[in-house]
């Protein structure tokens, strides 16, 4: 059964380096092993599952705690006139660097005691009761100042973890292994210590640029306005995409969420690459070239590979190295595809200098012809789902939970599935791509145009309920419509494939209170029977989802619920410590005076809930960008609560752009504009 979302807490530190992450308690300690997922985690497995630095007399107090680009700053009080302030860096290891001041009058001694510990659990056990990999985990060993974990995985690959600390020698007859560290700190004095983690493993790294936190600042879009709430939310959102993406030859790939997702993942990335357009335009083409080189390329239904299918996930970890899960890389979301195809030609308009679609034209014509052919199981024109082997995921939509598609019955119907937003995906893919190659290839361009307009007249006959004036959540393999009303027909605004007064009701709808819970969407009515606030994916707030709503609404002329619901995600942004939104939240109705759910296994940070930010400043300024990329519309509104707006260095097509939007009595208008390379016309 799912988690039950809780009222909020304060969060964990979550970091992320090249290759390895650390998730501990917000006073940096890793106690466990814990199924909540603290630990330090590379190759998809828990390096340490335990980290903890206890003083054997006197208390630490946390008095502060700051996640920077490349670690976190943490201060406590110790007794009487005792600073400590610690310091973390992550890169591809971990330094842990202990200040300690004695601003007193008396000589003050620190004596802790170090506890480590390693269960090398893979990834996806870690949140399991009973271990299934069956490894040999290595009796613990001590030289000197290091301390020595180590695994042998049934398929002969090793990890193995190093702790260095500043100690004789480590004690490791019981588990944990334990070390003890004094120093004196003399009146006055300041003294410091260091301890190194470090992680190795018989599997091969990626080879990853280094990260530089100034060049990504300076070569992002700098955004400021009337409003610390939102200048706050929105810096925390490019820190957070900064610290989950990896620098690659071509740009920056962000994996998905920290601790359950620090992997290449298809939905995920193509998303947050295409809500993080308007901050930086770089992570595009570093998606597109991950998941070009794993595109399918054969029939393997163990992973439900096939030629031309884009990837769900690629993973490192022994579960699915050795055949106890679904394999890797594995192909079990059909919205990836259309998904990849959309974001290449997005991306093409964006950045008209790369030749993204000449780039790629192999991979999109096979993306194109698996979503024809292979994706449409039963020939009827829309794209459907069904795992292919009993180990793969069952719901290969956005909303992959087993229960997140119910009938009246409260049952899982009989598929093949088409999902409503996946059909919506499609028409944009070719629709889009249509009008950037129409110049160099127009008969392919007329292609996809008709194709795309087919799918649309299928579309509207076989989703809309007119007796409920919505859209059907997917189609059985009968063809018959999953009636419940849930967030997914807000990706049908978005995408651009409903009529006027279709879109017009629809985004009406997503505004009334059964759906709009006050801090977000929810992803399924509270009128349905089968809604719960606190279940992942039958009541929960996703902000990603809420946003990509507000952007559907904008879209189709609907001005204040966009400019409501961005408001709404902006307030939920600033209920949370650090405003850093995480994956999920309970879908609970805002009360005055309390705080959202917190969903206790969320993700957080997660990529696409960071980057709906920057889909909501998108959908602020009405963005649109002309196929060749040389010219660019301005459509403006601005939540409640802020009057003025300002984008500047926004790379966009063939120039650059800086932008004010201000209020005016009830009226958002671009105040004033000017561009380089590029033309700026207001709708």
């Amino acid at each position: 059964m799912a988690k039950r979302a809780r009222k909020t807490d304060d969060p964990g530190l979550s970091l992320k380096g090249s290759g390895l992450v650390f998730v501990g308690t917000k006073d940096g300690e890793i106690r466990g092993p814990s199924r909540r997922g603290a630990g330090v985690y590379a190759w998809d497995t828990r390096h340490l599952s335990r980290y903890e630095v206890e003083p054997r007399k006197g208390t630490l107090r946390l008095r502060s705690a700051e996640v920077l680009p490349d670690g976190a700053r943490l201060s406590y009080s110790f007794g009487r006139g005792v600073r400590v302030e610690r310091r973390i860096h992550i890169d591809t290891g971990i330094s842990d660097e202990w200040s300690l001041a004695n601003t007193g009058g008396r000589q003050v001694t620190f004596d802790a005691e170090i506890i480590a510990d390693a269960d090398f659990r893979d990834l996806f056990e870690v949140r399991r009761r009973t271990r299934t990999t069956t490894g040999r985990i290595h009796r613990a060993a001590s030289n000197g100042d290091t301390l020595q974990l180590g695994y042998s995985a049934i398929d002969g690959v090793t990890h193995a973890t190093a702790v260095v600390a500043p100690t004789k020698a480590w004690r490791v007859a019981r588990t944990p292994a334990t070390a003890r560290i004094r120093t004196v700190v003399a009146p006055g004095a300041e003294k410091s210590l260091r301890i190194e983690i470090g992680v190795r493993s018989s599997l091969s790294s990626p080879t990853y640029g280094k990260r530089d936190w100034l060049a990504w600042e300076t070569t992002a879009t700098r955004f400021a306005s009337d409003s610390p709430d939102l200048d706050a939310w929105l810096a925390q959102s490019s820190l957070d995409l900064f610290l989950l993406s990896d620098r690659t030859a071509v740009g920056y790939f962000p994996a998905a969420g920290i601790p359950w997702f620090v992997a290449p993942f298809g939905r995920d990335s193509i998303l947050t690459a295409l809500f993080a357009l308007p901050l930086r335009r770089d992570l595009a083409p570093a998606v597109l070239r991950m998941l070009a080189d794993h595109q399918g390329k054969a029939n393997v239904p163990q992973r439900d590979e096939e030629p031309g299918r884009i990837a769900h996930e690629i993973r490192q970890g022994e579960i699915v190295r050795t055949g106890g899960a679904f394999g890797t890389p594995y192909y079990g979301s059909v919205d990836a595809t259309p998904l990849f195809v959309w974001l290449a030609a997005e991306a093409a308009r964006w950045m008209p200098e790369r030749d993204l679609v000449g780039e790629f034209e192999p991979h999109l014509r096979e993306a194109l012809e698996w979503m024809e052919e292979r994706g449409d199981l039963d020939d009827d024109g829309f794209i459907e789902f069904e795992r292919q082997a009993p180990t793969g995921i069952l719901n290969q939509m956005w909303k992959d939970s087993g229960e997140s598609l119910l009938d009246a019955k409260g049952e899982r119907p009989a598929g093949p599935i088409a999902a409503v937003e996946v059909q919506a995906y499609a028409y944009a893919a070719c629709r889009s791509l249509a009008e950037v190659v129409a110049r160099r290839d127009p008969a392919w361009s007329g292609s996809l145009a008709a194709r795309a307009e087919q799918m649309r007249l299928r579309f509207e006959r076989a989703f809309w309920m007119p007796q409920r004036s919505f859209y059907a959540q997917a189609l059985d393999g009968r063809k018959r419509q999953i009636r419940d009303v849930v967030s997914n027909p807000g990706h049908v605004l978005w995408a651009g494939i409903a009529s006027q007064a279709h879109a017009r009701a629809t985004a009406r709808r997503l505004r009334e209170p059964d759906l709009a819970s006050g801090w977000g969407i929810r992803t399924r009515s509270s009128r349905s029977k089968h809604f719960d606030p606190g279940n992942y994916q039958n009541g929960a707030v996703w902000p990603h989802d809420t946003a990509i709503a507000a952007a559907g609404m904008a879209r189709y002329g609907d001005r204040n619920g966009a400019a409501r619901t961005i408001a709404e995600i902006l307030d939920t942004a600033n209920a949370f410590p650090d405003r850093r939104l995480p994956e999920l939240f309970g879908g609970h109705t805002r009360q005055t005076g309390e705080q959202p759910h917190t969903y206790p296994v969320a993700c957080s940070p997660q990529a696409w809930s960071a980057a709906a930010a920057f889909l909501c400043v998108r959908t602020m300024l009405g963005l649109d960008v002309s196929a060749d990329g040389t010219s660019v519309t301005l459509d403006p509104l601005l939540p409640d609560g802020v009057d003025e707006f300002e984008a500047h260095g926004l790379r966009v097509g063939t120039g650059t752009i800086d932008v004010r939007l201000a209020r005016t009595r009830s009226r958002v208008r671009v105040d004033s504009v000017q561009a380089s390379g590029v033309s700026v016309a207001n709708r």
